[in-house]
């Protein structure tokens, strides 16, 4: 990524992600990375561009904690799904993917997130039957050509739904019995295979991406592949990223396979560590959430999606108080559809109001500014960003204070939360280069994107149209044995039970 050399923004309003304010800021770009910060009029150099930015909002860029780069072709699709009916359709919503598409997919989504202040984000990136070195590179190059930051993380499993949920099976009529058992994933051993080629190649990616591992589901994964995976993970130095309770179907599998919860089986299995993140967390009870803060992990929050798939409302401020680590975080757009970590900070805030408790347990503004920024960054390992200091590197987003959305400034951090959409965003940044220059993607050619996305859609409805045809019939069965299994006992509740009719 090429930065420019050198750029003085004076006078704005600068977000501090650590301290929860908002002061009048000289910053300073050099070489990618903030040179200088100071009061303004303090950093005069006569060599160096400036920028009038005394009408700007100027914070770090957003993180993405969670997103799904090969789900951005399948925006809006879903209506009145549950996580359950997403995974049902997951064959035809991921499909069989040629490098273009994968391009042109994650490219699309890079380009959404940058467009509503995002600059980085943890991709679980997946492909059917198994990932592979040349999908993997289209994503990457995706998002370098856009000039976004990732960590991109193969997602696989070696067991399917259908083999994945004890009595699923059983719950259909006969002859959707014979179909799915003739599903299968690619061979465990395979799989593995086609990560351990992907990490060689690691040294050939851009330099703004960086690789993890994502094995998606605990239970969608034998313990001999959880194993392979974790192995993977410690010679190569990577981090794991995997949904964790994420409905209450989940919840209850994992007792009756493990008996015990995900969180305590992954434990015991050595999977918890300091570069471990746990996705969702919604259906986590006080002893789970002591054994995440023990090993260090860190934990994507993901309000959209959650509210999206009716999957519950993750309680964020008992991981807070433990000391985890929080992200904020989309989902893919197939289930939160718009990408927008705005909307992520908004939901969060009042996701957090529906527990009862005193108002001080309540996520404030400035408490969802740093999951935003610092959090991500952090459950990243991007030990350089979510932050506006000296050496921190120049990921910044700008809004316009001009804005309706900020008119009357009456508390910038309060506003950026509860008021602010991308139309007030104005520039993106990313290592010191615009990505967004006046409201306009300016890191890559977007004139024909639509048209190249239209073409790519129109090819997978066609190679999709029979998978898509069986989840319809399956969907139905699926959701109708997640709700049978909605009564069975667990120490919490994440929804609000309605009154009898």
């Amino acid at each position: 990524m090429k930065a420019r050399e050198s750029l003085l923004f004076t006078g704005g309003l600068v977000l501090d992600s650590e301290l929860g304010t908002a002061d009048r800021k000289d910053l300073l770009i050099e070489d990618g990375k903030i040179a200088a910060v100071g009061a303004p009029g303090t950093l005069a150099a006569t060599t160096t561009a400036k920028r009038d930015a005394s009408d700007r909002l100027i914070i770090p860029g957003l993180v993405n904690a969670h997103t799904h780069g090969h789900a951005n072709l399948m925006k809006g699709v879903a209506e009145a799904w549950t996580l359950e009916a997403s995974l049902t359709n997951g064959p035809w919503l991921a499909g069989t993917r040629d490098p273009e598409m994968i391009y042109l997919s994650t490219l699309l989504g890079a380009i959404d997130m940058l467009s509503k202040g995002c600059t980085a984000c943890f991709d679980l990136f997946y492909e059917f039957p198994r990932p592979t070195r040349e999908g993997f590179a289209a994503a990457a190059k995706a998002y370098a050509d856009a000039g976004m930051r990732a960590v991109l993380a193969p997602m696989v499993a070696d067991q399917s739904l259908f083999q994945s949920i004890p009595g699923l099976v059983d719950a259909l009529p006969q002859d959707l019995r014979d179909t799915v058992g003739n599903f299968a994933l690619a061979s465990g051993d395979r799989i593995i295979a086609a990560v351990e080629a992907i990490a060689a190649a690691r040294m050939e990616m851009p330099d703004t991406v960086t690789l993890a591992i994502a094995p998606t589901i605990p239970h969608h994964c034998s313990e001999r592949f959880l194993r392979d995976c974790l192995d993977i993970a410690d010679r190569h130095e990577l981090p794991i990223h995997m949904h964790i309770a994420e409905s209450r179907l989940q919840a209850v599998v994992a007792r009756k396979i493990y008996q015990r919860s995900a969180v305590r089986y992954l434990a015991d299995l050595g999977m918890l560590r300091p570069n471990f993140t746990a996705a969702h967390c919604v259906w986590l009870d006080k002893d789970d959430l002591d054994l995440l803060a023990e090993h260090g992990c860190s934990v994507a929050h993901i309000p959209a999606s959650n509210f999206r798939l009716g999957s519950g409302v993750a309680h964020v401020r008992p991981m807070l108080e433990r000391g985890i680590n929080v992200g904020l975080a989309t989902d893919g757009a197939n289930s939160s559809d718009s990408l927008s970590m705005l909307q992520a900070m908004r939901l969060a805030s009042f996701g957090a109001r529906m527990f009862t408790g005193p108002r001080e347990d309540w996520l404030h503004a400035h408490e969802v500014a740093r999951l935003a920024t610092l959090g991500g960054a952090k459950l990243l390992g991007l030990k350089s960003c979510g932050r506006i200091e000296r050496g921190a590197c120049a990921d910044l987003a700008l809004f316009d204070l001009n804005h309706v959305d900020f008119i009357p400034g009456n508390d910038s951090i309060n506003q950026l939360v509860n008021c602010a959409d991308s139309a007030a965003v104005t520039d993106v940044m990313v290592g010191g280069t615009f990505t967004v220059l006046d409201r306009k993607i300016v890191s890559v050619d977007t004139i024909d994107l639509r048209s190249r996305v239209a073409d790519c859609v129109a090819r997978l409805t066609a190679a999709t149209s029979q998978a898509r045809t069986l989840a319809g019939r399956l969907e139905p069965h699926v959701v109708a044995f997640a709700q049978s299994m909605s009564h069975e006992p667990l120490s919490i509740e994440r929804r609000i039970r309605p009154e009898p009719r």
